[in-house]
Order: C-alpha cells, then sequence, then structure tokens
C-alpha cells in the first residue's frame, strides 16, 4: 500500500506548515502513524504519454502505478484544464486499479464552477440560492430576474484575487455586495470582466457553516459568524457544529450520496427567511480553520480522508 496526494502548487501567501500546504501535512502526518509510505506532487510535476499504444502518467517522474491510493486535492479554480486533469487520472487509475478519492464523484461533476453546482443542485431538489448568470456580464441592464437589492457578485470558477495589504499580497474572495447599479463600479470590482462574474440572492445572516461527510455520513462541522462583514472569512467566530440540527444533516447526506463522494464538505447559508442553502460544496475540502479556531474535541479530518476510499 502506497499514497500518493496531488496538490496544486500553493501562491506564496498562502500559510503552509514549512514547505507544505497544511492539509497535505496533516494527511501525511496520519499516514505515517498507520506506517503508510506517501508521496506528495504538484499538478505541474504532471507528464501524460500516449506512445506504442500505451498510456502513462507520471508525477514526479513516477509512474501512478506506483501507487494503491491517490488523493486530489485542490486545482486551479480559474483554469477548466486543470480540473479536467483529475478526470483523466481516475480513468488512468480505474484501469489500473487504483484508488482515487471521490473518483465517482469527480466523474459526475464535469465541470468544477458554480454554474454547474446550481444546475446539479436543482436537477436533485436541493436547495440553492437563486441565481443569475449573462455571458455579456450587462447586469445594469433590464432584466426579469434577481432585480431586489442587495445581491451579491461572484466570480464565475469561484477564483480568488490578489490584493497587495500592508505591502503583502493576500489572497482575497472575488466576493462583493451590491447595493444598487452603482455597485458594479466599487473597488476592485469595477476593472473586472463580468462576464467572468455572476449575481445571486443576498444573505443577510452573516453566518455560515461548513459540514463534513465521509462515506455518506456526517462526522463534523463548524459555525462561523461575523458582526463586522457579510464576509464572515474576514473576522469570523468559529463553534464547533459536530452534531448538526436535523435537517442540515441529512440534507448534507442527501448531498453526499448525490454525488457519490468518499469524502466531501458541504456549506450552508441562510437566506432572508432563515431557510439553509447550499452555498458550496468541496471533494477536497481545507480544514485548518476546524482544527485550530475552535474549541472543543475536534474529529481527526486528516484520519477520516485517508481512511474514506
Amino acid at each position: 500500500m502506497k499514497y500518493l496526494i496531488i496538490d496544486k502548487k500553493q501562491r506564496v501567501s498562502v500559510e503552509t506548515m514549512g514547505e507544505f500546504p497544511t492539509a497535505d501535512v496533516r494527511i501525511m502526518e496520519e499516514l505515517d502513524k498507520k506506517g503508510i509510505p506517501c508521496d506528495l506532487a504538484y499538478t505541474d510535476s504532471l507528464e501524460f504519454a500516449f506512445v506504442n499504444g500505451k498510456t502513462t502518467i507520471l508525477a514526479n517522474k513516477k509512474d501512478l502505478k506506483e501507487y494503491s491510493h491517490i488523493i486530489l486535492r485542490g486545482h486551479r479554480l480559474d483554469r477548466q484544464r486543470s480540473y479536467e486533469i483529475k478526470r483523466y487520472i481516475v480513468d488512468y487509475a480505474e484501469e489500473n486499479g487504483i484508488k482515487v478519492l471521490n473518483s465517482k464523484a469527480i466523474k459526475l461533476f464535469p465541470y468544477y464552477n458554480k454554474i454547474a453546482l446550481a444546475q446539479i443542485c436543482l436537477k436533485h431538489n436541493i436547495p440553492y440560492f437563486n441565481t443569475y448568470y449573462r455571458l455579456d456580464g450587462q447586469y445594469t441592464e433590464e432584466r426579469n430576474f434577481l432585480n431586489e437589492y442587495p445581491l451579491i457578485c461572484k466570480e464565475y470558477a469561484g477564483a480568488n484575487r490578489l490584493q497587495m495589504i500592508e505591502g503583502k499580497e493576500k489572497i482575497k474572495k472575488n466576493v462583493y455586495k451590491i447595493d444598487n447599479a452603482e455597485g458594479y463600479k466599487q473597488e476592485f470590482l469595477k476593472d473586472k470582466n463580468l462576464s467572468n462574474f455572476f449575481i445571486q440572492e443576498f444573505s443577510p445572516t452573516a453566518m455560515d457553516m461548513r459540514i463534513f461527510v465521509k462515506r455518506g455520513k456526517v462526522i463534523a462541522g463548524w459555525k462561523r459568524s461575523s458582526k463586522e462583514s457579510f464576509k464572515t472569512v474576514l473576522r469570523g467566530e468559529y463553534e464547533m457544529y459536530n452534531n448538526p440540527d436535523k435537517e442540515t444533516k441529512k440534507l448534507s447526506e442527501k448531498v453526499a450520496k448525490i454525488f457519490k463522494a468518499d469524502f466531501m464538505a458541504v456549506d450552508f447559508m441562510a437566506d432572508k427567511d432563515g431557510n439553509m442553502l447550499i452555498q458550496e460544496i468541496s471533494l477536497h475540502p481545507g480544514f485548518k480553520a476546524y482544527e485550530t479556531k475552535i474549541e472543543g474535541n475536534p474529529v481527526n479530518i486528516a484520519e477520516a480522508i485517508i481512511t474514506s476510499f
């Protein structure tokens, strides 16, 4: 048995544990405890060869066939090719008897973006925020949908922006509150190509939650709230939410079942009426905040990931 973790190379501004991304280090620590050897490869080390009727995929010059299990972590949200490569790896792994975490979910979810998520949620009657996207980005023109302010404007693929703060590059979410038509001219958004953005109904609660689901069962979670901004990620206060309410638990497990996910996180926010709606799903969720910002006894998420196959 040997594991391979494949992740995108982190930006300089992303906090890491030493040389490697935090989640990868935690996963490697848990594998080491179990005496399971593992390697970490970045996606830019991958090589694909189709020669003499044979397919070969290499990571750090090693054939993927050297591994029994593969954990696919992050990919470039602004490049569809980055997600497509995961699908190629899944196909190669299946042909060679290699287990890939969330392989069924990756095949089921062809495009990793907000519109694809909206489509699959509505198809399976999963509550999702009202969303509107137009390819020309002319959101100030007359339309038949989402005419009431405030609204949220988000980047289509979920990619973040780099912003200079106190002389350092910081990663900030491309999420903006739109209070009126002039809101599209606000700082950091005014120079963007709005054809790469969509609009969505606004959640006034300044609270969100993340629920971790392993093999179709909720195992852990957190809540986060902010008193200073609608963006809970800015200065949100975390609390343990390992035992969510009945409806949230049921919905989280329904989502995991629909996606056929081995391990995933389901993110929620409330609409103006207090109904919990899907905000995001992740097949390679981060869990640093869960382990470091919350009082209580956290579930070992890294260990849960490596035993989810």
